[in-house]
């Protein structure tokens, strides 16, 4: 019975110790075409890019052109891929795509 109470308050503590955490979490809500300036800063956990330094990384990666096909037309954000991949490089991380069916063709080789 005491090992059954003990691990109840085990339990209790350690959700208080999860909702204390969940008070810590840097998160930014969603604003125009952001997403991937957001999500960029949501998963780093601070505020270090700005739409500034992913526009910056769009005129790094295609300098010559006037309509930039990293980004909307508009210049509201809309960020591809390529965008993100090389934000995430400026901080030492990289992205590594998933590609279904191909995993899809190495589990039927593995598990045959």
């Amino acid at each position: 019975m005491n090992s059954i109470i003990n691990g109840i308050k085990a339990l209790n503590s350690s959700e208080k110790h999860k909702k204390s955490n969940l008070k810590n979490v840097y998160h930014e809500k969603q604003k125009k075409e952001l997403c991937a300036l957001h999500s960029l800063n949501n998963l780093f956990q601070d505020d270090f890019y700005t739409k500034a330094k992913l526009d910056q990384i769009c005129i790094e990666l295609c300098p010559q052109e006037w309509l930039n096909p990293h980004r909307g037309i508009l210049g509201r954000g809309n960020y591809n891929i390529n965008i993100i991949m090389k934000a995430l490089q400026l901080r030492d991380h990289e992205a590594i795509w998933f590609d279904k069916r191909r995993f899809y063709y190495i589990s039927i080789y593995f598990f045959m």
